[in-house]
């Protein structure tokens, strides 16, 4: 799977995650305070295949 996101228009994350058949992949990306804009930001995941179950967690430090 490909996962980017874009905060306010830029693009700040783009990874790839591994996805063996039978096995569970893990990503993550991990970014410095100020990179994401203040205000909304859109994440885009593309699967390979319609049958890839794919969950996603954002954590933000207060």
């Amino acid at each position: 799977m490909d996962v980017t996101m874009e905060s306010q228009g830029y693009q700040v994350a783009d990874f790839t995650v591994g996805c063996p058949a039978g096995t569970p992949g893990t990503g993550s990306a991990v970014m410095d305070a100020g990179v994401v804009r203040s205000g909304s930001f859109t994440i885009s995941v593309d699967a390979s295949d319609d049958s890839i179950r794919w969950a996603l967690t954002v954590t933000r430090p207060e």
